[in-house]
């Protein structure tokens, strides 16, 4: 719409000291006769925008016009722009892209950055990106979904349900959706998402709070923990504090420690964790774990001529 490209040139224009009728025009998708026609309406509307002519010359807003605002410090901008920048790191999408020109806009630049964040190693592959924008669209417009689906241990099933939101979570973005195969509300991890097609269907459901279920769901799955006692050696207490902090050490004997870790049955990241740690920890109980965990271990060294 134009009233939204309008905002958005004036937030661009802020944040940039001077921008050429070319450049807006690329950043904006239109012609460079539409930014001259945009330009009109901004100063008719009271923005204090000029253009300087010659080979530098461009657009721009006097810099005595500035946005302000009331509700927050300068800080809690810098925190919030900082957080924003951070999960551009690891989210596509032209809207955060404009929400982070906003803030830069609000925020004040002359206090030197103290605190960083980056989110950029937990990026994941360009068709998670691309199933985000498509399932994104899907819940805007109620549309059901159909898709092919990997599980962790490779078996593939088809699915079809109505996608209600989208979220980051365990370093993934996952999908949550109401499924129309079970029927129940299901979460899905978008990187073992296959095939995704957006129906001409629209979904009839009513879902009250989608919060809500979300919580519900992830309550309903915590409810299948199990307590798993892991012992260790003193010399990994400072590694089972950073990576377990909220479980309690006990001492067990000279040198030796240990702690109760509560773990969704179907979660394989502790393996992994556990495993690295060699023969420093070790599963106690319960049993079935310990073998588990043990018969993992076993099926790693079958790969390696030992």
């Amino acid at each position: 719409m134009k009233t939204d490209r309008l905002l958005e040139i004036i937030i661009y224009l802020l944040n940039h000291e001077n921008v050429s009728a070319k450049k807006l025009a690329e950043h904006f998708n239109v012609s460079a006769r539409t930014i001259q026609r945009d330009m009109i309406s901004i100063s008719l509307a009271g923005i204090p925008v000029y253009a300087a002519g010659g080979k530098k010359g461009g657009y721009s807003i006097l810099q005595e016009y500035k946005m302000n605002s009331q509700s927050m410090k300068p800080e809690e901008y810098q925190l919030a722009l900082k957080a924003l920048k951070s999960l551009a790191t690891s989210y596509s999408d032209y809207s955060l892209d404009s929400l982070i020109e906003k803030y830069n806009t609000l925020a004040e630049k002359k206090d030197g950055q103290a605190i960083y964040w980056d989110f950029g190693v937990t990026k994941e592959n360009n068709m998670v990106q691309e199933w985000n924008a498509v399932l994104k669209k899907a819940i805007e417009e109620n549309r059901i979904v159909k898709f092919r689906y990997r599980s962790a241990n490779g078996e593939e099933t088809c699915r079809t349900g109505q996608p209600l939101a989208i979220h980051y979570k365990w370093y993934a973005w996952y999908l949550f959706l109401w499924s129309f195969d079970t029927p129940e509300y299901r979460t899905c991890k978008v990187a073992r998402i296959q095939d995704l097609i957006i129906t001409d269907d629209i979904s009839q459901v009513d879902h009250g709070s989608i919060e809500e279920r979300m919580k519900e769901s992830e309550q309903t799955y915590y409810r299948t923990c199990i307590s798993v006692e892991i012992h260790f050696f003193e010399e990994t207490i400072s590694l089972m504090t950073e990576y377990f902090p909220d479980c309690k050490i006990e001492k067990v004997e000279e040198k030796e420690y240990k702690l109760h870790l509560n773990v969704p049955k179907k979660e394989r990241l502790w393996k992994a964790l556990l495993l690295s740690f060699g023969d420093k920890v070790w599963v106690v109980s319960p049993a079935e774990y310990r073998d588990e965990l043990i018969q993992t271990a076993l099926k790693f060294l079958d790969n390696y001529d030992i």
